[in-house]
């Protein structure tokens, strides 16, 4: 068979489909622009077909910044909705920041979500505040999404990791319970003093994730790191990584008072649980501040989170 010169459109629908899926994103529109009757089959059927792959988008009202990578960034001016629409319609994105989400972002967020194909592994929402529709203290906040609207964001474009950097996430027991962050594989926040001692007592019981970052959360209170100790040792709880920082004179001793922790130097303690994971937990602290790490067989708390890049 002479391939340079073989017709494609001889073949069937379902068999040019079926060599679509084996192209890249960019393959394929290169493929669609040749003719009518392909570029129909592809639009047609772009849901079933490879999208195009984004390590991380920055959304915010000024602009959306695209990297391809580390190295390369696309800058795209935040015209309107409608003109950014097409750069959020079949990709696949590891990070999605997003800042100060509003209903009306949630809202073209969902729809791409849900009918374009937009997939983003992990949600960075930055430097904005939330608050539930049940209060009404517009003068010292801004309204932005409610929680179950991220909720169902995340599920439409199956997200399993949320990140809380320099936001007031005001999560309760209640809304722990919603199906968007029971599920998740992680929980991060970072300088949120919004999440409260009822917070901590039920967010191992309400949520399923292995890993977790309190990252200078000054209201975490200390009985809430003995507790993930004590849930790990029984086999009540499994971690992957769990990363906890404060600003709070913890005692470390009093942590893990009788529980089976061996120290190994003067900062790190080794364990195991009646399952056979082993932990290797790592402590600092002075008298203004307490850092631990906690990891299980071989995750690492670096992993959490996929590193942003920055290009100003």
């Amino acid at each position: 068979m002479d391939l340079v010169n073989f017709d494609l459109l001889n073949l069937p629908p379902e068999l040019i489909l079926h060599v679509l899926k084996k192209c890249t994103y960019e393959k394929i529109n290169d493929v669609s622009i040749t003719c009518k009757s392909l570029h129909i089959l592809t639009e047609e059927n772009r849901k079933s077909l490879p999208s195009k792959d984004i390590y991380h988008i920055d959304l915010e009202r000024r602009r959306v910044r695209a990297w391809r990578d580390f190295s390369w960034c696309d800058r795209i001016p935040f015209r309107s909705i409608e003109y950014i629409s097409k750069f959020f319609c079949y990709v696949n994105v590891k990070a999605l920041t997003v800042n100060k989400l509003d209903e009306e972002l949630c809202s073209f967020l969902i729809e791409n979500a849900e009918r374009k194909s937009l997939r983003f592994e992990q949600l960075r929402l930055f430097h904005s505040v939330f608050s539930l529709r049940s209060h009404s203290i517009t003068s010292f906040f801004q309204f932005s999404a409610s929680h179950e609207s991220i909720c169902r964001l995340m599920k439409a474009a199956k997200c399993h990791v949320i990140n809380f950097e320099a936001v007031e996430s005001k999560l309760t027991p209640v809304l722990l319970g919603m199906e968007g962050y029971k599920n998740l594989n992680a929980l991060c926040f970072e300088m949120d003093d919004s999440i409260r001692e009822e917070f901590f007592d039920s967010v191992l019981e309400k949520c399923q994730a292995k890993k977790f970052i309190f990252h200078a959360c000054d209201k975490i209170p200390q009985r809430f790191v003995r507790n993930i100790f004590e849930k790990w040792l029984n086999g009540s709880r499994e971690f992957d990584s769990v990363r906890i920082t404060t600003n709070q004179n913890f005692s470390f001793d009093d942590i893990i008072s009788e529980l089976n922790i061996q120290q190994q130097d003067n900062s790190t303690w080794t364990a195991k649980n009646v399952k056979g994971d082993k932990a290797t937990i790592t402590m600092r602290r002075n008298n203004f501040h307490f850092f631990v790490a906690f990891e299980v067989n071989d995750n690492h708390v670096e992993d959490i989170l996929y590193k942003i890049p920055y290009i100003e």
